[in-house]
């Protein structure tokens, strides 16, 4: 029989939250990444559809996997991945709301929803950290880029005739 390829750390992660029923979001600069933003970070964010006082379920999975609690809201997966969980990001609607807009990309393999751009912009403007600020001028630059991209009509081959034809 042949083995089967393990989990990566992130994919187990998603796959232990599905099998909780806790549905979720990737949010903030990784997001924008997935879309093409030329941005660098550290940390996966992830929304979870899950009222904070029961925030003891992600400790609960994080532990499980072998993983490091750094505070309340924020996790070491065991290969050293850094996530956060965020329970109320600014500046969005509801969950639900923001869930139904969201496309459907793959992480390490699992399906999970992306926050798109805009909504990621909108989000970065309303919590106003320096941090998020300073990306907000190429966040809005990948989104013009991306729509000018989309409108582009392909260019049309023009066929010339050989020596012979």
């Amino acid at each position: 029989m042949p083995l089967q390829p393990q989990d990566s750390p992130l994919g187990a992660f998603l796959k232990a939250l599905r099998q909780e029923g806790i549905d979720c979001i990737l949010i903030g600069a990784m997001a924008a990444i997935r879309q093409g933003a030329p941005l660098m970070t550290v940390d996966y964010d992830f929304w979870v559809q899950l009222p904070e006082r029961q925030y003891v379920r992600l400790l609960t999975i994080i532990q499980r996997q072998g993983g490091t609690i750094r505070a309340r809201t924020l996790y070491e997966l065991s290969d050293g991945t850094q996530v956060n969980a965020i329970f109320q990001p600014d500046g969005l609607h509801s969950f639900q709301t923001e869930w139904k807009r969201c496309p459907i990309g793959r992480l390490e393999g699992v399906p999970v929803r992306i926050l798109p751009l805009p909504r990621v912009i909108a989000s970065k403007r309303a919590a106003g950290r320096d941090k998020d600020v300073a990306v907000l001028p190429v966040l809005e630059r990948t989104v013009r880029l991306a729509a000018r991209l989309k409108t582009r009509k392909p260019r049309s081959k023009i066929l010339r005739k050989g020596p012979t034809g």
